[in-house]
């Protein structure tokens, strides 16, 4: 009897609590039945907004663009040789008069120094020819032939009167007359003498300036050929890589490319319009090519960033490529980190006109719903209304609502991904408005 007594001892505690316990749930849920425990109030969920805002906005159109160098410039060999120096790192940025390469100079050398030997030797003919002995020599004859004339013709006018008096022999006369004659002869053959030795000396000194001037000639081709064994960098670009390398044979017929440099800041921007885009908006490009060069384009780089730089539109086409029916277009963009490089692709946008008025919200306060644009508006005791858009065209990092919301209106930026169209929420200032 007390082993059975214990065992019932033990078994009617466990009994009286499970009783007790259910009693209590029991109680519980009537009491929640009735309305007695009043529900927990959810706290206003935080969020980030701003005010919509009412502004003249750009309206702006976007082309795929392409970049190209201001100046490329292809390096070739203008003498043959060996490349026996390649002065450049491939890539690198150079400098204008930067040494970049040299052709072995050995034969052009020689060809100078025996360029020079020809001008030294034409200045000593020259030099020969210009010297007046033979011209001193030609003239004291003439002088020495005039001197006898003078006096052949003293003495035959001396004898004349004499001879017609009988005061002097005829032999005597005739001698004077025959000296007389003699000498002007002689005066005659000098003065002839003379005219050709100044003639022959004029010759020789035109043939010796022309030798001069040859030799002179082969002297400055010789150097020029000399130079263009050395070649520098004719602007300041980064240039490619080496075409041909060091030790190569290169000469002006073989050897088309050593490298290519290319300027990099400015750089060019070029894209092209459809004839009627062109016709649109040529108006406005017209006049943003005679503005005081404010940059007025932006760049879209290919992995969707956005240049640090605007760029200015500078050159149209002469015509519309009848093939594509497409007209060119260059723009100038700063490039003072050589981020831009030849051959790169790109959006550049620019404005056209100007849209008076427009409403903007952030694009971060932009949300799709079932693909619609819509977006949450405080409104009255901080409830969200949820409200769905017309969009136009973004300025920067807002965007343009046709429809939807109205200027003043509080629109949520941050912390949307906690809300819902009904709730209260406890709104802090976010963006500031876009300065146009």
């Amino acid at each position: 009897m007390s082993g059975r007594a214990l065992r019932y001892s033990t078994k009617a505690p466990r009994a009286r609590s499970l009783f007790v316990a259910l009693i209590a749930t029991a109680s519980l849920l009537l009491g929640s039945c009735h309305g007695k425990t009043p529900a927990p109030v959810a706290s206003p969920v935080p969020v980030q907004v701003t005010r919509a805002v009412r502004q003249t906005v750009p309206v702006m159109v976007e082309y795929v663009a392409h970049t190209q160098a201001v100046q490329e410039i292809t390096l070739v060999p203008r003498v043959e040789g060996t490349l026996d120096l390649v002065a450049f790192r491939d890539g690198s940025l150079v400098h204008k008069g930067q040494l970049l390469m040299r052709i072995q100079q050995d034969q052009y050398l020689a060809a100078v120094s025996a360029a020079q030997g020809d001008v030294d030797k034409a200045q000593a003919n020259l030099a020969r020819a210009q010297s007046n002995v033979q011209d001193q020599v030609a003239a004291a004859k003439l002088a020495q032939a005039v001197a006898q004339y003078q006096y052949a013709k003293v003495e035959l006018a001396r004898m004349a009167p004499l001879a017609s008096k009988s005061a002097v022999s005829q032999k005597d006369y005739d001698q004077s007359k025959t000296e007389y004659d003699i000498a002007l002869a002689n005066v005659a053959a000098a003065q002839a003498n003379y005219a050709d030795v100044k003639l022959n000396q004029r010759t020789s000194i035109l043939d010796a300036q022309g030798s001069l001037a040859q030799a002179q000639a082969q002297l400055a081709n010789a150097k020029l050929n000399l130079s263009y064994t050395t070649i520098t960098s004719p602007v300041t670009g980064i240039i490619s890589f080496v075409q041909v390398d060091q030790g190569n044979y290169v000469s002006p017929a073989k050897t088309p490319s050593l490298a290519t440099v290319s300027t990099i800041d400015p750089i060019k921007v070029v894209f092209q319009l459809s004839e009627s885009d062109y016709l649109r908006i040529a108006p406005r490009l017209l006049v943003m090519r005679h503005e005081p060069r404010r940059p007025v384009l932006r760049l879209f780089l290919s992995d969707g960033s956005v240049y640090p730089y605007r760029g200015t539109p500078e050159n149209i086409n002469r015509a519309v490529d009848q093939q594509t029916g497409t007209i060119s277009i260059e723009a100038v963009f700063p490039n003072p980190q050589a981020l831009l490089r030849p051959g790169q692709f790109a959006r550049v946008e620019f404005p056209i006109a100007s849209q008076q008025n427009a409403v903007l919200v952030p694009q971060s306060s932009v949300q799709s719903l079932q693909g619609t644009p819509v977006v949450y508006v405080v409104g009255p005791d901080n409830k969200l209304q949820l409200r769905t858009l017309e969009t136009g065209t973004t300025v920067g990092d807002w965007i343009i609502v046709q429809s939807g919301v109205q200027a003043g209106d509080v629109v949520v930026v941050g912390g949307t991904n906690r809300v819902q169209a009904g709730i209260t929420v406890a709104p802090t200032q976010g963006p500031s408005p876009p300065r146009i």
